[in-house]
C-alpha cells in the first residue's frame, strides 16, 4: 500500500482542515514521519488507522475518542485517505459518530 492523500478535520488535536499529499514523495518508499512531542505525528497515523479500520493507532485512543476537543459542536469529524494498491486506487472517508 502506498498512501497518496490524507485530510482530517476536527480529527485528534486538529480542529480546522488538514491535509497530508504524500504524492510528494515522489517514488520513495520508506519515509519518517518527524517532530517534537506534541507535533501531531501520532494523530497522523491515528488518522490512516481509523480510515482502514475505524480504529485508532495506539491502545490509549479508541474511535470514540477520535474527534478533536477543539471542534466547534457543529463543525462534522471527518477522515479522508486516498491510497494505491498495485495499479487500484482507493479512497476511504469515514465519520465518527457525532454528537
Amino acid at each position: 500500500m502506498k498512501p497518496l492523500r490524507l485530510g482530517v478535520r476536527a480529527f485528534g488535536p486538529y480542529r480546522s482542515e488538514q491535509r497530508i499529499d504524500f504524492r510528494a514523495l515522489g517514488d520513495r518508499r520508506l519515509f519518517l514521519i518527524n517532530g517534537p512531542t506534541g507535533a501531531g505525528k501520532s494523530s497522523v497515523l491515528d488518522g490512516m488507522a481509523y480510515a482502514l479500520f475505524g480504529e485508532a493507532s495506539g491502545t490509549d485512543r479508541d474511535a470514540a475518542g477520535v474527534r478533536s476537543h477543539h471542534a466547534d459542536a457543529d463543525e462534522p469529524t471527518e477522515v479522508a485517505f486516498e491510497f494505491a494498491a498495485g495499479a487500484s486506487l482507493y479512497r476511504i472517508v469515514r465519520r465518527p459518530r457525532q454528537p
